[in-house]
């Protein structure tokens, strides 16, 4: 079984160097109100989890903020509860190969955009997702800090209780609104 796990490592640091070249990602830290991009990194495949999640794609557009997100789902066609008036990019579970690499002509533009924000929203530590989120160019990244994350953030909030989403959101949030670098 460890063999397959090196393949699969060895595959997935391929498709990176593929997607994203020599480029290096430029670590930033800005302050909420001078944050002009916002990427989101979600999983749609339960319904609560989505709502919530759009939820903050609105409150990021409201504020005039650029927002791009990229959801995965476990299912082979987008789940009806979708509210289609938002741009959401889906991957889908038949575009993820067997070494967990999201084949989607989506996942390369946003792997390239250098966000001013990353959010991941991914508590479950899905593999694919996690390939974007360590892949991005984004300046500054940030998630849950938890054991099934395998993924490199630059700012985690830990000791949330069973990964709820809500709080995680009102505290992200909170902290975000607290970061001066003037």
């Amino acid at each position: 079984m460890e063999i397959f796990n090196k393949i699969k490592d060895f595959l997935l640091s391929r498709k990176k160097t593929t997607l994203i070249g020599n480029k290096q990602r430029a670590m930033r830290c800005i302050e909420l109100a001078d944050v002009k991009t916002v990427g989101v990194v979600f999983d749609a495949s339960d319904e609560d989890k989505y709502k919530r999640s759009a939820h903050l794609i609105r409150h990021f557009a409201s504020m005039g903020k650029e927002v791009k997100s990229i959801a995965i789902t476990n299912t082979a066609e987008i789940p009806l509860y979708v509210d289609n008036t938002l741009s959401f990019n889906y991957i889908l579970k038949k575009e993820i190969n067997w070494y967990n690499y999201p084949s989607n002509k989506h996942v390369g533009d946003f792997v390239n955009k250098e966000f001013d924000l990353l959010i991941n929203l991914d508590f479950r530590g899905n593999e694919a997702l996690n390939f974007i989120v360590k892949t991005s160019m984004a300046h500054l990244k940030v998630g849950l800090n938890n054991e099934n994350m395998n993924t490199e953030l630059d700012f985690m909030l830990e000791g949330i209780e069973n990964d709820d989403l809500n709080i995680f959101l009102k505290e992200i949030l909170r902290y975000l609104e607290i970061i001066k670098t003037k």
